[in-house]
């Protein structure tokens, strides 16, 4: 068995924190299948800020365990989980080390080298985009096997990130971290196929495509995932509440409001759909991403505030962990809308994933690898992008099909419990973590990265000859200067002066 360091994100889905996000959830859905082959894990992960309270500190504990049998922790001297499960329960599960580190110590190499080095890793895996790249410094204390996962193609997500902020001052950023992942990591995964050969791309112009790495098969393909254990409904949030009855059809969307969410759509495609049907009701839980996106839901509540329906439009904003499963068990319909761009058509949705699991009726948007699987095999509803219209039309007929629609949503939960359950997916990762080995261009010389860098040097040589070519013209034109400008005796100085360069140099 291995030793295995993981750079990741939390919470993790277990967690009853304020928020969970698809990053938590990807780092979970690689840590679980690896615990229960028996690798030795030490994980860890940065906090995200919104998650966690405002005076959260650094938690290092040595010893976790998750266990199927009770996911209550109790609670250490200074309030952090302990991982010990309730008394007279017995503990069923998987040791590791966990650590949740705030971003000053998740980005001080210092802090996290140390934790590094102690635990004497055969390998190193990154877990998303974020831990990858900090993951990737940890190779100058030690060279061993890194995996980086790139839960989405980074550079479609920069672009979507310059279209909302109207500047592209962040393109170099995200494409300096890209680099420094794809010119060091010996294999990657990638959330679809499609962002598979994106990557491809990337690694060719960093120089990855060359004579040692042909026919070697850089990634591998890890969709979003679900774990076995279903939900269970611990209470009512939706029914009979804020005027929603068991007759209404509901319609929930649930997590972040990101810079690919096309809230013009929703909010037209929802408003026509209840002008005809008075049944129909929007539920939402999530909201803004402080981290990320802070334009997008206010957006959409100022088109609700202004609506006639308004409401019927539910805003719960994030909601606690634990009353999620709630909220999927008791609506009708799980709604996923995207913009048409690079972003969405390269990524997944962890949200899909998540009402597949609660055997909620999807209803999507046909942009991404996985709504393109959901219409070939049936197992959920699709409209084209953009299209109100297509949107509100397949509101209402579900609405009026309820049968039909959870009909379809039993289908959609089997095929995605034996699709893409975390084991399944991570396949590829736990064959490799059973004998980690670098890529075969690890140490070697690259020609094209090397040419690079040889052409930046002679640009650097030509911009120095061309300084000392303008500084030599400056200075006879000063000298000519003098020359009409001066005095006689100036003049005869300058003149020495000129004759004199001429005859020793």
């Amino acid at each position: 068995m291995s030793r295995i360091f993981i750079a990741g994100m939390s919470p993790l889905p277990f967690e009853n924190d304020r928020k969970v996000y698809g990053t938590g959830i990807r780092t979970w859905q690689f840590i679980l299948p690896l615990l229960k082959k028996g690798h030795r894990i030490c994980a860890c992960n940065y906090a995200i800020p919104s998650a966690y309270p405002e005076d959260f500190r650094s938690k290092y504990n040595k010893h976790f365990t998750y266990g199927y049998s009770s996911l209550k922790r109790e609670e250490g001297p200074d309030g952090d989980r302990t991982g010990r499960e309730d008394k007279g329960i017995k503990n069923s599960g998987y040791e590791f080390e966990y650590n949740v580190l705030k971003k000053e110590d998740f980005e001080n190499t210092g802090v996290l080298s140390k934790i590094f080095t102690e635990f004497k890793p055969d390998c190193l895996v990154g877990c998303t985009f974020y831990p990858s790249y900090t993951a990737s410094k940890l190779l100058e204390y030690k060279k061993i096997p890194f995996w980086a996962d790139l839960f989405g193609h980074v550079m479609a997500e920069a672009q979507a990130r310059a279209y909302m902020d109207e500047s592209d001052g962040c393109l170099f950023h995200y494409w300096n971290s890209e680099y420094n992942i794809i010119s060091r990591a010996d294999i990657f995964s990638c959330v679809s196929s499609r962002q598979k050969y994106a990557l491809v791309g990337e690694l060719g112009t960093a120089g990855r495509l060359n004579r040692y790495t042909s026919g070697y098969d850089f990634a591998d393909v890890i969709p979003c995932g679900i774990p076995e254990n279903d939900y269970r409904h611990t209470g009512d949030v939706i029914r009979g509440k804020d005027g929603v009855t068991n007759e209404d059809f509901v319609v929930l969307w649930t997590g972040g409001y990101n810079t690919w969410t096309d809230v013009d759509t929703l909010f037209r495609g929802l408003e026509s759909a209840m002008e005809k049907n008075p049944k129909i009701k929007f539920v939402s839980t999530g909201g803004e991403i402080p981290e990320q996106d802070t334009k997008t839901y206010p957006h959409f509540l100022s088109m609700i505030d202004k609506s006639p329906y308004k409401d019927r439009f539910i805003m719960r904003g994030w909601v606690p962990g634990e009353d999620v499963p709630n909220y999927y068990l008791e609506a009708d319909a799980g709604i996923n809308i995207d913009r048409d761009i690079y972003e969405v058509k390269l990524g997944s949705k962890n949200r899909i994933l998540d009402w597949f699991r609660a055997g909620l009726c999807v209803l999507s948007s046909n942009v991404c690898e996985l709504t393109d699987i959901i219409e070939k095999e049936k197992i959920g509803y699709t409209f084209k992008p953009c299209d109100y219209r297509g949107l509100g039309e397949k509101l209402i007929y579900l609405a009026g099909n309820r049968d039909e629609a959870e009909k379809t949503a039993i289908a959609g939960r089997k095929y995605a419990a034996f699709n893409f359950s975390f084991d399944k997916t991570t396949a590829g990762l736990q064959g490799w973590a059973e004998n980690p080995v670098f890529s075969p261009d690890s140490g070697k010389k690259r020609e094209l990265v090397s040419g690079r860098e040889e052409a930046l040097k002679k640009l650097q040589n030509i911009t120095l000859e061309q300084k000392r070519m303008v500084g030599e013209r400056d200075r006879r034109i000063s000298e000519l200067e003098g020359i009409v400008k001066k005095s006689f005796i100036y003049r005869i100085y300058s003149y020495f002066r000129i004759a004199g360069r001429k005859i020793f140099h």
